[in-house]
């Protein structure tokens, strides 16, 4: 159930404020990895004695009550503390203790913080009101990773990225993560104002304190590997700073995963996690004392898992909460984390998508889209489709997409196929059809290309098109009666003879098949019947789809296969140019080839404002492996901490150095190796 009990206005006359605030200075340090268990216990019942008196110890009484009464199996009762006095709100609550449990660890409750805005003298003041949540966002939710320092290694950085990373990637499609190294002030800025993410985390483990400064996030400050670096290079976000980063785009949630960055040990849930919520960001999560990098690590791991499932923030803290005591109980770092929304916390990272659960989990384990989730990295190379094919924001769209590939190190793969269903997906999830269709397939008798060979002539590629829409591998194939009319002009045409049809995608009073006869150049009107297949065509897909508005993406994988010449004759002005034009609309076109294909003159240069820039999928940059190989091993149940697992993938470093890259088929044929040695599945 819902529950959100608020403490009424009497509430705060039970509370003695000169005892709780010296409380505050007696709590210092309890947090602190080094306190013994007994006195965090202590702290924990000291709090909860603060609020047993009176009204506040009433209302807890029946909220236990309650929680109980519901039995096994119920939904657990979900309990904001909105602390609206300053000196109250910097003692460390997440350590309240009642009965012998830890209220913060009771699986019965989800508490949180509230935030109290400071116009607002205590909750339930005349005028106190809360604003109801945004609407939910339209997924895949997008997360923005700022590493503050990538130059310090003790931050374990690379270790969160990849675990994020993995946590993010067992819901494919669901999530793109994006990463920003080290950025400065002006790219921050520019990235959340652009990027426009759901959620904003900060990596920053380990970074320096300067005693009695306000709270703050260093970026690329000097380390002992790297004592050298620019001071020009080095600055802060402030939190009189907040306000303006947020100033066009404020995320649904905003994690704070770093160290607490004053020396002042009552700044702690103040600074930086205030400054955001009073941004109105929808919830913080922050540490409200120094955290280890690898309790760190699993904190976002435990975190970003319970996010993929689309559950609420507050759940999510809670099992990363518990993750941290399981790993770390005698450090205490599970009271560090620190929840504080803006409303109702099952609303604020509220994600939605146009089709159903049941039709996403449908296509996700479909075989076309099922291994996307060993699917690591191509971070900047999705945004860039996204950006193009679907935009965030006022960016304007590209109806046309050419996706190639270029291995430096020598391999035959550089991940094209798998990019372009993820592209796909994420654009199925916004409600848009979408159809894959590979034209690395050997046609029928007479259907339009070599004899004998994978390759097509232009008919060839409109009969493939137009089976793969009707394929059952599709997520929404259309129906046979679908192209029914398109068969009927195509059976005559072909042949040189006039339509059937009533016109121009009238359907057929029969449903017409396609009799499979190739295009007979001989006779007469070639051009102008050719054309009209394709107008045929295009009508056809057009009409498949009762919202002509529906934005339909039809991705042609491995293009090259469509000979070069056949495709700058026909192809391009036929279909690939008013495609490009917005002649089509709303049909966009994802056109995935090699280089070489583009090279030989497929599509003509002095069109290359329609088709250009490629996105070229290339090697992964060899400084990344390690951290890839980690992401990857999580992501196929793999430890990569177990040594025997490290070992293996750690022995291959030499050869990606010297290569000055890594295939993106590296990892795959590591684990195929790793089976065949018995050392994983």
């Amino acid at each position: 159930m819902g529950l959100e009990p608020g403490p009424p206005r009497e509430a705060v006359e039970d509370l003695d404020l000169a005892e709780a605030t010296g409380c505050a200075e007696d709590l210092t340090g309890v947090l602190g990895p080094g306190t013994p268990d007994q006195r965090r216990k202590e702290a924990g019942e000291r709090l909860f004695a603060l609020l047993a008196p009176g009204t506040v110890g009433a209302l807890w009484g029946r909220v236990r009550a309650g929680a109980r009464a519901e039995g096994a199996g119920a939904d657990p009762v979900r309990l904001s503390l909105e602390i609206a006095i300053e000196d109250l709100r910097r003692l460390p609550w997440e350590l309240l203790r009642d009965g012998g449990g830890w209220i913060f660890h009771d699986p019965r409750l989800l508490v949180s913080r509230r935030h109290a805005p400071a116009h607002v003298p205590f909750p339930g003041a005349e005028g106190d009101g809360e604003a109801p949540a945004g609407p939910a966002e339209l997924g895949p939710l997008r997360v923005l990773l700022v590493v503050c320092n990538p130059l310090d290694r003790t931050d374990l950085a690379d270790q969160e990225h990849a675990t994020i990373a993995a946590a993010l990637g067992t819901s494919p499609g669901r999530a793109h993560l994006q990463v920003l190294e080290g950025p400065s002030h002006q790219r921050l800025f520019d990235e959340v104002r652009t990027w426009r993410p759901h959620i904003l985390h900060f990596v920053g483990h380990g970074m320096p304190a300067a005693e009695g400064a306000a709270a703050a996030l260093p970026f690329k400050w000097a380390t002992r590997e790297n004592p050298d670096v620019d001071p020009k290079e080095q600055w802060s976000l402030e939190s009189e700073d907040i306000a303006e980063l947020l100033d066009e785009w404020r995320p649904r949630l905003v994690v704070l995963n770093a160290c607490r960055t004053a020396a002042d040990p009552v700044d702690k849930l103040g600074g930086l996690a205030h400054a955001f919520l009073a941004a109105e960001a929808e919830a913080v999560v922050s540490m409200q004392a120094d955290i280890d990098s690898p309790a760190g690590v699993a904190f976002a791991s435990a975190l970003y898992r319970e996010v993929a499932k689309g559950l609420a923030v507050d759940r999510a803290v809670h099992t990363a909460r518990r993750e941290l005591r399981n790993r770390f109980s005698e450090q205490g770092y599970w009271a560090l984390p620190v929840l504080a929304t803006q409303r109702d916390p099952e609303a604020a990272l509220a994600i939605r998508f146009v089709p159903t659960e049941r039709s996403i989990t449908t296509l996700c384990e479909n075989s076309l889209y099922r291994d996307l989730k060993l699917f690591v990295d191509r971070a900047d190379e999705r945004r860039q489709a996204w950006r193009a094919l679907d935009p965030v924001g006022p960016q304007e769209d590209r109806p046309l997409l050419v996706i190639s590939g270029q291995s430096r190190v020598g391999s035959r793969c550089t991940g094209k196929t798998w990019f372009t269903r993820s592209c796909l997906l994420s654009c199925f999830l916004h409600g848009h059809r979408i159809t894959y269709v590979d034209l690395n397939s050997r046609p029928p008798g007479g259907a339009g290309g070599e004899p004998g060979s994978t390759h097509k002539d232009w008919l060839g590629l409109l009969r493939a098109v137009r089976d793969g829409c009707l394929d059952d591998s599709q997520p929404e194939p259309m129906r046979p009666e679908a192209f029914s009319a398109f068969n009927a002009e195509l059976n005559a045409l072909v042949a040189g003879v006039a339509p059937a049809t009533a016109g121009p995608g009238a359907a057929p009073a029969e449903p017409v098949a396609d009799q499979g006869r190739p295009f007979d150049e001989q006779v007469g009107q070639a051009d102008r019947r050719r054309s009209g297949i394709f107008r045929a065509f295009l009508d056809a897909l057009h009409a498949a789809d009762p919202d002509p508005d529906r934005v339909h993406v039809l991705a042609l994988d491995h293009a090259e296969f469509l000979l070069p010449e056949m495709c700058r004759q026909a192809v391009y002005p036929e279909l690939i140019e008013p495609v490009a034009r917005r002649r089509e609309a709303p049909l966009r076109l994802l056109l995935v080839t090699t280089k070489d294909w583009i090279d030989r003159g497929a599509l003509p240069a002095e069109d290359g404002g329609w088709w250009q820039p490629v996105l070229t999928l290339e090697d992964f940059p060899d400084r990344e492996y390690l951290r890839l190989a980690d992401e990857y091993c999580q992501r196929a149940g793999l430890n990569f901490a177990e040594a025997k697992v490290r070992r293996v993938f750690e022995g291959y470093t030499e050869l990606v150095s010297s290569q000055g890259g890594v295939a993106v088929d590296l990892f795959r044929d590591i684990r195929k190796t790793m089976a065949l040695m018995g050392g994983g599945a």
